[in-house]
Formats: C-alpha cells, structure tokens, sequence
C-alpha cells in the first residue's frame, strides 16, 4: 500500500515539474500552453477585424473592384486557411513540440488522406480554374450538362469544393466544382441581351398575314423588346390540326423573365380581338 500511494505520489509530481520547471528559455509549460491560449483568441479576434475589413473594402457583396463576389468569398476563404496553418505552426513554435519525430507520421497520413480527399483537392483545384476563367459569376442564369446529370439555375455562389445554383422555383441545387469544370455549361446572361423565341398555331382557315401583322404589332409595341436588334415573324411549322408561327425578338437580359411571362397573355388578347382561332389542341409556346 505504501508503494502504491509513493508511486502515484511520485506521478503526480512529475506531472507537476513538467507544468512548473522553467526551462532554458526562463518559462514553464504551464506559461507556454497559456500564451498558445492566448494566441489562438487574440489570433480569432484579429481574424474577425481582418475579415470585416476585407469584407468593407472589397464590397464583398457586390460586384466591385472588377472581382466576382464568389471570387471574394474564395479568396478570404483560401487566406482563412493559410492564417490558421501559420496560427497552428507558431502555436506549435511556442510549446516547443518537436515535429521531427513525427515527421515520418505526418507523412504517411498526408499520401493517406491525399489519395483518399482526392475529389476533395479535385473540387477545390477546379473552383480555381472557374473563378480564373470568369466563364460564370454570381447572378448569371446558367445550364449544366455532364455526365452526372443537368441543373439550370442563377448561380449563388462558387465555393472551395461546390457551386451553389438557386432555381426559378426556390430551390437550391449544388454541384461539384470538378463536374462544373468538365460539364457544357450554357451561360443565358453572360452576354447583354437575349433572343426570345415564342411559338403559337392558329387554325388553317385563318389568314395569315393578319396573324402575322397582329403579332408583329403586339411585339413592336412591347416595352421589354429591344427595337434595334432582328424582329421575325414566320410560318416554323404545318402541323396535324394548325400552322405554327413563331415570333423571333431580343430582350435585355433583366427583361427577359418578365417578357417571357407576359407575352403569351398577350397573344392570346390579341388574337381574340382580331378573332383569330387557336386550336384547342396547340399550346401557347415559349421556348428558350
């Protein structure tokens, strides 16, 4: 009994002289893990400055400076990580923990966990290559295809492994960054304005070039369509029980939506007016 209560006695207080015993340097353990404490909440703290700072300066929201917002939030993202890897190493400094040891280890995990992350690293190399192309930004209305499958949405945000899409009907769709990388992506608003493409049939004993001047004075008379890009109006299409004519017109990009949904209403208001029949069996058509 006296060894054992000796023994954990003796434990104890070499626990004790390795928090308390001053080293060469005229500190103990104990102040070195204290100021590795106070590094890291004083290294936390200045990070949120840095951060707001950068986030004021850039306009992180907004599309200033030439960068895209995606872009901004990449690179403070990137900074973040190599500020806690310099915060870790001088943490590391200061304990005075010797890596050399583990070194060999430190290796081995790092194959390990790199052939294992490797779509990790894959996604993360490919939102670089992305964001440096400048193919998509935050806001452009894009279409995805890849062998994975489609999506089509406004683009959110392109993160270090994913890119986050918002569709028409409030849903969020996200998409590896390695798969947008080698996906055929159409971009609808990278460019200033935008072709509109609108079908409708009418029966056959209608006289066509009424239909046709009806429809071109509706479009002529829109707001939302641009007067000094092609207007076409034509017969696309003989079907089983109309004629199919479809109008060609350019909208703004931000127009584009709103022309898209009000249009057909037109249409059909029209064509009452001049008592011009549309077949039960052809839809109003707006195609992209």
């Amino acid at each position: 009994m006296f060894y054992a209560e000796n023994g954990w006695e003796n434990f104890w207080n070499k626990i004790g002289d390795f928090f308390i015993e001053v080293d060469d340097s005229g500190m103990n353990y104990l102040t070195r893990i204290l100021l590795a404490i106070a590094l890291i909440v004083i290294a936390w703290l200045l990070l949120r400055l840095i951060s707001s700072i950068y986030k004021k300066a850039t306009g992180i929201k907004k599309k200033q400076l030439g960068i895209d917002v995606s872009a901004k939030f990449f690179i403070l993202n990137v900074l973040k990580i190599f500020y806690w890897l310099a915060i870790a190493f001088t943490a590391i400094s200061i304990l005075k923990i010797n890596i050399t040891g583990i070194a060999g280890i430190a290796s081995a995990v790092t194959v390990a966990l790199g052939l294992a992350l490797q779509d990790v690293i894959s996604c993360f190399a490919s939102g670089l290559i992305v964001l440096n192309s400048k193919n998509i930004s935050t806001g452009d209305y894009i279409s995805v295809q890849c062998s994975y499958g489609s999506a089509e949405g406004t683009v959110l945000k392109v993160h270090l492994f994913f890119t986050h899409l918002g569709t028409p009907n409030g849903q969020e769709v996200v998409i590896p960054n390695s798969n947008i990388l080698h996906a055929v992506i159409t971009n609808y608003t990278k460019l200033k304005a935008r072709r509109l493409n609108f079908d409708v049939g009418v029966s056959y004993d209608t006289d066509i070039e009424l239909a046709k001047s009806t429809l071109n004075d509706l479009v002529k008379d829109d707001k939302l369509v641009l007067k000094d890009k092609e207007l076409s109006i034509y017969v696309y299409e003989l079907g089983a029980y109309s004629v199919g004519l479809r109008i060609r017109c350019w909208t703004k990009i931000k127009d584009y939506w709103p022309l898209y949904n009000s249009l057909p209403e037109k249409v059909l208001l029209a064509f009452r007016e001049k008592g011009i029949n549309i077949p039960s069996s052809t839809d109003l058509k707006v195609s992209k």
